[in-house]
């Protein structure tokens, strides 16, 4: 399983393998907006990320989102992750010059 953190404005994306991560905890907050990937709900979800259902604007509520990942597949996940912040970039300009960084 994969954890990824989005911000915006900001734009950045880290990538966690570790659950247990403190960086996890600590960015995590009340009412964070998280979307699961699995195999049960990748089809639902990359359209959405697609058509814009997932704003992202400079205000709290909708300047960063959760990405829990679990494909048991690590490379897959990472794959996913970029895909999803290319998706991004189309609305979203500061997403398409962010890098995705691994944390750990």
């Amino acid at each position: 399983m994969l954890c990824a953190y989005l911000n915006y404005p900001n734009s950045k994306v880290s990538v966690h393998a570790d659950p247990e991560c403190g960086h996890i905890q600590q960015a995590d907050k009340l009412a964070q907006r998280r979307v699961r990937l699995a195999h049960g709900t990748i089809g639902a979800e990359l359209p959405r990320f697609a058509g814009g259902e997932y704003p992202f604007a400079s205000h709290s509520g909708a300047n960063d989102m959760w990405l829990d990942l679990d494909f048991s597949d690590l490379e897959f996940e990472l794959a996913l992750v970029h895909h999803i912040r290319r998706l991004l970039a189309f609305r979203y300009k500061p997403f398409a010059d962010c890098a995705v960084e691994r944390h750990c």
